[in-house]
């Protein structure tokens, strides 16, 4: 529904119709309503984004030690965070 609504005021308004409808419909609840969803969605995906670096990184340095015969640094490091830490800087993760 939004779509449609979007692409039939990109067509047949000019800047000025689009600012005022964008106003009104910002004021109504269905636009509150879509741009609360908007944000739940924007932040779902930037939490998703957050975890898969952050497995990245945490994997990544677990190959860097692996390599380095250092299993039992690996070990500290899944249970402590700030010793994970130093690991990341001291690999250049």
């Amino acid at each position: 529904m939004q779509s449609v609504l979007y692409a039939l005021a990109v067509k047949f308004l000019d800047r000025d119709e689009l600012a005022m409808i964008k106003e009104r419909i910002g004021m109504t609840v269905l636009g509150k309503m879509l741009f609360e969803d908007g944000v739940e969605k924007g932040i779902e995906k930037g939490i998703e984004k957050g975890v898969q670096q952050g497995l990245g990184r945490a994997n990544a340095l677990n190959v860097k030690l692996a390599d380095a015969g250092r299993a039992d640094d690996i070990i500290r490091a899944a249970s402590d965070r700030t010793y994970q830490e130093q690991l990341f800087k001291e690999f250049g993760i």
